[in-house]
């Protein structure tokens, strides 16, 4: 008599693992398809997809925890998601956006393939120095900008000017020198900010992890619910999340040795 199989059922916890896996793919395909947006030239998606997925990649950090479905696929999944959505992704926004000419025939602008290439570059060697340098996960610091802050800061201000003209731009449209595309002072200061932060990311400098109060996680949720309402609203949290995103870039590493000084004083005395 012929044996009949049974199919176990999955167990409660890989079902756990199984959604926390959906998430993060969620977040790599919004990076994929902002690379997709970014090449035909609509940046506003491509930036607010780049945010989406930095949503996406905070969710299933916090669901694996709370789930307790915590496993290494799980972690070396992120480490591709985090290269691609918040790496290659941003290299894109950035090349088709300042430097990429659309006109049938045009060739790929050299500056803008180097500056690309850094940005992925210094992005993998930040994520390699994270695998071995935090062995906390940076749940205590991070060594290093996170490459997060860095994709923060470029999408953020191209979806606010993308979003400006979207929702402000037929009667309060900006000046040239903002739109960064005209050669204006503020493209400058995004370049020299740019190279700042490839830097910041692959040096030795100590991040603090970012404020774990209710308060601050409150209205940083609202901020960035606030991009997927409409243009307008993504405007005013773009006013929100790029200044805090600069003031953590170039404040946090003092604070955070500032700190730690402190502390190692006060355990002495």
């Amino acid at each position: 008599m012929r044996k009949i199989l049974h199919i176990k059922k999955p167990s409660a916890h890989a079902n756990r693992v199984v959604c926390v896996n959906a998430v993060t793919s969620g977040a790599l395909l919004c990076g994929l398809m902002s690379v997709l947006f970014s090449s035909t030239g609509n940046f506003y998606m491509g930036a607010l997809l780049i945010l989406g997925a930095m949503i996406l990649d905070g969710i299933d950090g916090t669901m694996a925890r709370w789930l307790k479905a915590e496993t290494l696929f799980g972690a070396e999944f992120d480490t591709f998601v985090d290269i691609t959505a918040f790496g290659i992704a941003p290299a894109m926004l950035v090349y088709f956006y300042l430097f990429h000419d659309f006109t049938p025939g045009a060739h790929v602008h050299t500056i803008g393939a180097l500056v690309g290439l850094a940005i992925v570059l210094s992005g993998a060697v930040r994520l390699a120095r994270f695998k071995v340098v935090d062995e906390d996960h940076g749940m205590s610091g991070y060594t290093g900008m996170p490459i997060t802050v860095n994709a923060l800061c470029l999408a953020g201000i191209v979806l606010f000017i993308e979003a400006w003209k979207k929702g402000f731009g037929a009667e309060h449209p900006l000046p040239a020198w903002v739109t960064l595309q005209d050669g204006g002072w503020l493209s400058w200061l995004m370049y020299a900010n740019c190279v700042i932060c490839l830097l910041l990311q692959v040096s030795p400098f100590k991040y603090p992890k970012p404020t774990n109060t209710p308060l601050g996680q409150f209205i940083g949720v609202l901020a960035f619910l606030g991009l997927f309402i409409g243009p307008k609203t993504a405007v005013i949290s773009c006013c929100y999340l790029v200044p805090i995103t600069l003031f953590y870039v170039y404040v946090a590493p003092f604070w955070f040795t500032l700190k730690r000084v402190w502390q190692a004083r006060r355990a002495v005395s």
